[in-house]
């Protein structure tokens, strides 16, 4: 369904606001990074609950949202900026390998890989420049591994925080847990609940909490991803929208309505959102990639198979048939997608299992 158009295209945001006006909104909503900076700038302008204009720049900039969280006293990752055709031999050194290069601005791990060298680093940003990467990008130390099965076993070692905040108040919904990632940080699984002990459940809850009130996050829905790393969780990154899959996975989970939640927020209501409801079941999405020697999809056999698995209820082609595939459109470069409930983790581990077994992807 749809209402009323607005169209703002080649509109400042004063002029935009102008005319939004005339029609009195009672709220302004993205669920997108690249909308973050205008929605704030809108509401700013039109006095309507969301981030503030800095808060939305500072979390949509990975370099600055570190600078925030390191003067806030968290643990970040030692980082350098490389400029547009340069890269900085001495504030590389402080930095180290491996690293890891990412854009300074982007999303869904796209353009974002490990290094080993300075070599390696000139090559991989020659390569992203020749493959339309813009703009400045990031050079952080890699965050060191936990255990593996710190996150329960064959899952990843990382996490999301999904969170609503009213008016300062901050309620963490629901931990969302990972499956391993495909090379280089490509998402392959989530999963509400995550598999955490208690202490590193609340570990991941307090530090979360204090990235989201040294950002400024006051009226929004946040999705905040923490590593498990040997010393502690640290933050990779703070976003400041739902994160893509969630409002179905905690409706599957706890019969909660997320998405409901943050139009709440925007309304200057109260979300209807309880902080870590119990779940009734363990609620998952999955990308599924090609294997990496694939680079153009033939076919996908098998999916009626996985279609009739208990606890798939849903799968997706999100590539066709001669479509082109690279590492380098990240998340969003999943060939289909899986979704569905179960019972338990064990469950869930199951339906990855005939995921394997199930479904084979054929190209050249």
């Amino acid at each position: 369904r749809s209402g009323l158009v607005v169209d703002l295209a080649n509109l400042d945001d004063d002029e935009a606001a102008a005319r939004v006006r005339t029609y009195q909104p009672a709220g302004i909503l993205t669920l997108a990074d690249a909308y973050l900076v205008r929605t704030a700038e809108l509401a700013h302008r039109l006095s309507l609950p969301f981030h503030s204009p800095e808060t939305a720049r500072v979390l949509t900039d990975k370099w600055r949202q570190r600078e925030v969280l390191e003067r806030a006293g968290l643990t970040v990752p030692r980082r350098c900026v490389v400029s547009e055709g340069m890269v900085d031999d001495a504030a590389v050194v402080t930095v180290g390998f491996p690293a890891v290069v990412k854009p300074r601005v982007g999303e869904a791990s796209r353009f974002t890989e490990p290094v080993a060298s300075l070599e390696e680093l000139r090559a991989r940003i020659d390569e992203f420049r020749n493959e339309g990467a813009l703009g400045e990008f990031v050079l952080e130390s890699y965050i060191p591994d936990a255990p593996k099965g710190r996150a329960g076993e064959n899952f990843a070692g990382y996490v999301s925080v999904e969170s609503a905040v009213a008016n300062g108040e901050i309620r963490h919904v629901a931990i969302t847990g990972r499956t391993p990632p495909a090379w280089p940080f490509r998402e392959t699984g989530f999963f509400i609940p995550a598999q955490l002990e208690a202490k590193d459940q609340l570990a991941v809850l307090d530090v979360t909490t204090s990235a989201l009130e040294s950002l400024g996050v006051e009226n929004a829905c946040s999705h905040t991803e923490v590593k498990l790393s040997p010393t502690g969780p640290v933050i990779i990154e703070v976003n400041g929208r739902i994160g893509g899959g969630v409002p179905e996975m905690i409706e599957r989970a706890t019969n909660q309505d997320f998405l409901g939640a943050a139009m709440d927020i925007s309304l200057g209501r109260e979300p209807q959102v309880s902080s870590l409801a119990g779940t009734q079941q363990l609620a998952y999405l999955l990308y599924v990639h090609a294997p990496d020697d694939v680079k153009q999809l033939a076919r996908v056999d098998g999916l009626e198979a996985l279609a009739e698995v208990e606890g798939v209820e849903e799968i997706i082609l999100n590539r066709s048939m001669g479509d082109l595939l690279h590492w380098s459109d990240g998340n969003h470069g999943h060939v289909y997608s899986v979704a569905g409930s179960v019972q338990s983790h064990d469950d869930f581990r199951r339906i990855l299992h005939e995921v394997d077994n199930c479904v084979t992807i054929v190209g050249e």
